[in-house]
């Protein structure tokens, strides 16, 4: 994509797939398929698989738009097929149909248009997301891991670092914040994280490996946006009740304290929880002991 070009590419969990989605393309791009943003399963649950058809995509992609539509090469037309996109008819002419047929039992296609997303506070960088993780044999292939030295985190403050480019939050909880979690469990849609793969489910109120800390990934589970901390108790323009927690400007999707979802909001689950261990007060994150 050129420089000017907003774009937002993130690889996420969907029903056990992880998904492409390209928050903007050009307007070239845009006037030969028909959109301005393009979403699709990448058929595969392998990050490394995924990472791989992403760049396959993205190389399409950007030939599309520093080609002529008449010299695309087959290996980039045939590519961009595969994820049903075409830019031929039967005449001849060179044109984008975006396929809504099943590819062999995998999900459709989708793509559309929505002004929410010019508004999204989030980086235009292709930068690759997942909402769910893998255990610590994968981690340890795919990137390496990451240690923090948490001792002199303030209580109640946040820190933000990237584990294979990925944002992690990392939150030191006041022992009145975590007594407080429990009066806002008529809020949630899922308190005890029945619906997602937990890995440390019961251990502490934290959903982590430490009692005092909460260490989650950054990635709303809506869309791939980027949930702002906002530990105060007191009114927001969200929520009048507001008792502290996440708030994602993209498009509304609010969390508690520990990345516990509210219900009737866009997010479906709660914020996952990467492999991590502590060793006194050094965090390793995409690891586990």
């Amino acid at each position: 994509m050129t420089d000017t070009t907003e774009k937002y590419l993130t690889l996420r969990g969907a029903n056990n797939d992880i998904y492409f989605f390209q928050k903007r393309v050009s307007e070239k791009v845009a006037n030969i398929i028909g959109t301005s943003f393009v979403k699709t399963s990448l058929r595969t649950k392998d990050i490394n698989e995924a990472i791989s058809s992403r760049d396959e995509l993205v190389d399409a992609l950007n030939e599309l738009e520093n080609t002529n539509i008449l010299d695309i090469s087959d290996h980039f037309r045939k590519t961009l097929d595969s994820f049903g996109i075409s830019i031929s008819n039967e005449k001849g002419h060179k044109e984008s149909v975006i396929s809504n047929k099943p590819d062999q039992g995998r999900r459709k296609v989708l793509i559309g248009l929505t002004a929410g997303f010019a508004a999204a506070g989030v980086a235009f960088a292709a930068t690759p997301f997942v909402t769910t993780w893998n255990p610590s044999a994968r981690a340890k292939a795919i990137g390496s891991a990451v240690k923090v030295d948490v001792s002199k985190m303030m209580i109640g403050q946040q820190i933000q670092v990237s584990w294979r480019k990925q944002p992690i939050l990392i939150i030191r909880h006041s022992p009145s914040a975590l007594s407080s979690l429990t009066s806002v469990i008529s809020k949630l849609a899922d308190p005890n994280s029945d619906s997602i793969d937990e890995p440390y489910k019961n251990l502490n109120v934290t959903r982590s490996l430490s009692s005092e800390y909460s260490v989650l990934s950054g990635v709303c589970t809506h869309l791939g946006c980027s949930p702002k901390y906002y530990p105060e108790v007191e009114p927001k323009p969200w929520d009048s009740s507001w008792e502290g927690g996440f708030f994602c400007p993209c498009h509304g999707s609010m969390f508690d304290l520990v990345g516990r979802v509210y219900k009737g909001v866009p997010a479906p689950t709660n914020l996952t929880v990467p492999p991590h261990f502590f060793e006194g007060s050094i965090l390793t994150i995409g690891e586990e002991a």
